[in-house]
């Protein structure tokens, strides 16, 4: 990897009397954020996940992002796309002044390059769109076009774009195993490409000296400093102490911990995000058994789950039919009603229904057996280190108690939870859903048969064709009538196969030290969601973030 510490200085002396061309904010200073890791690793492979958090958005830049708070899309490597009227492609037109962090320019043949990766191999289709069968090609038309050809009529493609990966192909082109490779001395598109420092706990990733926006004064901070972590218990005092300028983790009493210690310059900001649920494996017993997986349901209080082991910052789940508070103007008061009883807290009625569908204590011992006489005793995957969810998930495992259900808490590593999500070979798991710019996005992370053994969301044992073809339907259509409809029908079969329990809308983790950094949004600026594990969403915070 190239360090060279002398002419990253001379980099950074010579941008650093950069203004804008409008003045707005001089160049420098660094951003420190917070990595939950055990360790870090001379690893910036975008497609292995291996850290993806320092990758994303701010070194491989995407063709554009919806900034879902504004309703905008915000244009980025791309100047425009358009779907044809037929809706059987899409032309992407790109910027005319791209260049590689490496000086190379960067076309139309990189991005045809990019978004053709996942035609081959599933593990590098980011939009999940050569999978589901949506995608027949992508060529690059002139230096400057790109056309993107479907196999069936679509109208949301471009909602799944902005997770595309865009990488050089003069580099990846040669590169035999895509995913094992570490991409050590990476070359990138985004604000943020030059790793200048690599230590096991520490990350320093500084500007791009051939950013397209650089004439512009872009970006204003010259480096994100990230910093390593092995749980929320350490970010907290840390945070606290001024170590860190952007947090996006979950802390707890944050108002007397944080925000007392220094009101001017502590603030936070969490608007709902992604519904939280407790996915359970469907295919195994007693999760086969709809009655089961309702009284499991009914046993919870998520009010109580939410103001004590969260401090009341997420939204409890009063809907059984897929979506949270993130996506409240799509809820449907009719059948939302058919199935609300079912993440009521009613542990009475868990009982009843357990006791109607025959899992009694046999043995004597407090917990109940299944029908057939065989023990139940599962475990409840969460990440170690995720605090407020391990407190969750306990809390989940004592209410169950209460009704005669036995399980326990089981921390585990990423890797872990990562491969059994995706396989299906978890019992229970906590996990987030997609939270994205429509719904069908969440549904089709749920449902969409071809999402299994790709996404967390799906493995549980009912995605089916007929609610993939449905989901297909959503997006070959522009009639807002017909959509509506199929949202009620994937809303309806939700609450009809409960393959998951909604536990609450997850927060935006959002934390920030204005004393050294200024440009935070808040809700008193709402300029976008800020969520710093979104390539889009953390590039529009960035972008705005400059030294005091």
């Amino acid at each position: 990897m190239k360090r060279s510490s002398l002419i990253m200085s001379a980099l950074l002396a010579a941008t650093a009397a950069t203004a804008t061309a409008q003045g707005a904010h001089p160049q420098g200073g660094t951003l420190t954020v917070p990595i939950i890791t055990a360790t870090f690793v001379e690893d910036f492979n975008p497609f292995s996940n291996a850290q993806e958090d320092l990758v994303r958005g701010t070194m491989f830049e995407p063709l554009w992002t919806h900034n879902v708070m504004k309703g905008e899309i915000d244009y980025r490597l791309a100047e425009s796309f358009a779907y044809a009227d037929d809706l059987m492609s899409m032309t992407i037109t790109l910027r005319d002044d791209l260049t590689w962090s490496d000086g190379e320019v960067l076309d139309a043949e990189d991005v045809a390059y990019s978004l053709a990766l996942g035609q081959e191999d599933a593990t590098l289709d980011k939009t999940g769109k050569w999978a589901d069968g949506l995608l027949a090609s992508v060529e690059a038309v002139d230096p400057t076009t790109v056309r993107v050809t479907f196999n069936r009529p679509d109208s949301t493609f471009d909602w799944y774009v902005e997770q595309a990966y865009i990488v050089p192909e003069h580099i990846w082109r040669d590169v035999e195993d895509k995913i094992t490779f570490k991409n050590a001395d990476p070359v990138g598109s985004g604000p943020i490409t030059q790793v200048t420092t690599m230590r096991d706990n520490q990350v320093e990733i500084c500007r791009n000296p051939h950013y397209y926006k650089a004439d512009d004064g872009l970006p204003f901070l010259d480096c994100i400093k990230f910093r390593q972590y092995s749980d929320n218990s350490q970010i907290q005092p840390a945070l606290m102490a001024g170590e860190i300028d952007w947090g996006s983790n979950f802390i707890a009493d944050i108002e007397s911990t944080f925000v007392a210690r220094d009101p001017e310059n502590h603030g936070f900001w969490y608007p709902a995000n992604d519904l939280v649920n407790l996915y359970l494996n469907t295919r195994e017993a007693p999760f086969d058994d709809i009655d089961f997986r309702r009284a499991m349901s009914m046993s919870l209080d998520r009010e109580t789950i939410v103001d004590l082991a969260a401090y009341g910052y997420p939204t409890v789940a009063t809907h059984a039919t897929g979506l949270g508070e993130y996506y409240a103007a799509d809820f449907d008061e009719k059948v939302d009603a058919e199935f609300d009883q079912y993440v009521a807290y009613d542990p009475d009625a868990a009982i009843a229904l357990l006791d109607e569908a025959g899992y009694v204590d046999v043995d004597g011992d407090g917990f109940r057996e299944t029908p057939d006489g065989a023990p139940i005793d599962f475990g409840i995957q969460v990440v170690n280190g995720w605090t407020d969810w391990v407190q969750s998930a306990q809390m989940v495992a004592e209410y169950l108690a209460e009704v005669g259900i036995k399980a326990t808490t089981e921390t585990v590593d990423w890797s872990v939870y990562d491969t059994a999500l995706k396989e299906g070979t978890y019992e229970a798991s906590m996990n987030w859903s997609t939270a994205g710019v429509d719904p069908i996005q969440a549904y089709n992370d749920y449902f969409h048969p071809d999402r299994v053994g790709q996404s967390w969301h799906t493995n549980h044992g009912k995605a089916s064709e007929e609610m993939g073809a449905l989901i297909d339907e959503y997006g070959e259509t522009t009639d807002t009538a017909r959509r509506d409809e199929i949202l009620a029908e994937l809303m309806t079969y939700t609450g009809e196969t409960m393959p998951f329990i909604p536990l609450f809308s997850n927060p935006t983790w959002y934390q920030y030290n204005s004393s050294r950094i200024g440009g935070w949004p808040s809700a008193e600026n709402p300029t976008v969601q800020p969520v710093f594990y979104s390539s889009g969403r953390k590039l529009i915070v960035f972008e705005d973030l400059y030294q005091k």
